[in-house]
């Protein structure tokens, strides 16, 4: 029986904290965003964030004050 190899490890992932604002809403928003190498990075995560339902509008501009990981 011929041997096959494992699958490959899953990437690794970086999870960031993220403190940003949304052009024209007051206030700071908080939020944890994961990138993936080869799918995501960081310069991805305004997009992100943008793109999620609890998020800004679409097409509002993000703009990402502080960006720790965890």
């Amino acid at each position: 029986m011929p041997r096959t190899e494992p699958p490959p490890p899953p990437p690794e992932r970086t999870t960031y904290a993220v403190a940003y604002t949304v052009a024209g809403e007051p206030g700071v928003r908080r939020a944890e965003v994961t990138v993936v190498p080869g799918y995501s990075q960081e310069s991805d995560i305004p997009r992100i964030l943008a793109a999620r339902g609890t998020g800004p509008a679409e097409g509002a501009r993000v703009v990402v004050l502080e960006l720790r990981p965890l």
